[in-house]
């Protein structure tokens, strides 16, 4: 599963990276860079709203638009591609309602003999890690809309699996467009076109209370 990244970037490295930027509006309002991003926090979601992608703030677990309160969204951190056709939460959004999380890399726990070490996986080559997504929008008591996403996840593979045995499925900058289009099945997730790095990190990233630049910085084991 992925249940913590990180958004080491800034809005000007994001509109680099991401081919100037001249194909998306830019209308992320939070502060950049954050080292620690848990569950039920907001973070950058690029989108489709009618014919325009942007870039804006979704809250991190997903509330479907026919749920009747938010007590969704803690279990519905992730999606698991496997059944992404299956599930009532994502057959509609799997059709309509894609999105890519924009991160610059992901943490992961790894079970051993003294307990569970946390490692960052990040790009080999840039800043920038996308993350293949759904939102939805759901309306609070007030009536004001709540968009919210989940991280499609898959198998582990290559290196990666000797942490886990799940990763999230991970987009080059070139795919970004076709998953939120719709020209990229699910399917064509399930052997990413990334390179990655990995190293292990301190465990304050334990804990969402720590967010700064040590949570991914290489540690010593």
């Amino acid at each position: 599963m992925c249940g913590r990244f990180a958004l080491a970037f800034t809005k000007d490295i994001i509109i680099e990276e991401l081919n100037g930027g001249n194909w998306f509006e830019y209308r992320y309002p939070l502060a950049l860079p954050r080292y620690n991003v848990a569950p039920m926090q907001y973070a950058p979601v690029l989108w489709k709203e009618e014919k325009r992608i942007s870039l804006d703030a979704f809250r991190w677990g997903l509330v479907p638009k026919w749920a009747k309160d938010e007590s969704f969204a803690s279990r519905m951190i992730n999606a698991r591609i496997e059944t992404l056709r299956e599930k009532p939460a994502y057959r509609h959004l799997v059709s309509h309602h894609r999105g890519v999380v924009l991160s610059s890399g992901y943490f992961e726990w790894q079970q051993n003999s003294s307990g569970k070490q946390p490692w960052y996986i990040y790009p080999a080559k840039g800043s920038v890690l996308p993350l293949a997504g759904l939102w939805d929008v759901w309306n609070t008591v007030d009536m004001s809309p709540l968009y919210t996403f989940t991280i499609i996840t898959t198998d582990a593979r290559d290196h990666l699996s000797r942490i886990h045995t799940r990763m999230p499925a991970l987009l080059n900058p070139g795919q970004i467009q076709p998953w939120i289009e719709g020209d990229l099945s699910p399917e064509d997730l399930k052997k990413p076109d990334v390179k990655t790095r990995i190293h292990p990190v301190s465990t304050i990233v334990n804990s969402p209370e720590h967010d700064n630049p040590q949570c991914i910085q290489q540690a010593e084991l």
